[in-house]
């Protein structure tokens, strides 16, 4: 079941030792999979066959971490190329739409229901939100402010 994760012979022995012990007492094959293989802790324990519970508690004990965690999907204002992130230019346009009404005293509601008025899609296709303007308006504000 493992084989597909390992792909060089050092970590035979690993995989080896998995067998017998639990993710606290595999921390090189608990590294590996989480770290260099970027597999979640519901991916490992469905290869492993180790309860998410002990995953995620050798992980907090081992003190393994990723670096930066993805966002689950897209933001507004963002598109794949390829596996890279980058601003959506059309998105990006109704966002500074956003901001432009919010800094003439348009409330949320009131936003959302000009880009509504207006048929400007949201990024699922959907009707906007004075709670979805909301997050994205503080969001883009944050990103500025950094």
């Amino acid at each position: 079941m493992l084989d597909e994760l390992c792909d060089y012979a050092n970590y035979v022995p690993v995989i080896i030792a998995h067998f017998f012990n639990k993710p606290i007492q595999n921390s090189e094959l608990l590294r590996k999979l989480y770290l260099e293989k970027d597999l979640s802790s519901y991916e490992i324990h469905r290869k492993t066959g180790w309860s998410r519970t002990s995953i995620s508690d050798a992980l907090r004990e081992l003190g393994i971490q990723k670096e930066t965690r993805k966002s689950p999907s897209l933001c507004f204002g963002e598109k794949f190329i390829g596996n890279k992130r980058v601003p959506h230019k059309g998105e990006q346009k109704v966002i500074s739409k956003m901001l432009e009404l919010r800094n003439q005293g348009y409330s949320f509601k009131r936003i959302s229901e000009h880009l509504n008025d207006k048929n400007i899609p949201t990024k699922l296709g959907g009707s906007w939100y004075p709670s979805t303007v909301k997050d994205i308006v503080k969001r883009e504000l944050k990103k500025r402010e950094a």
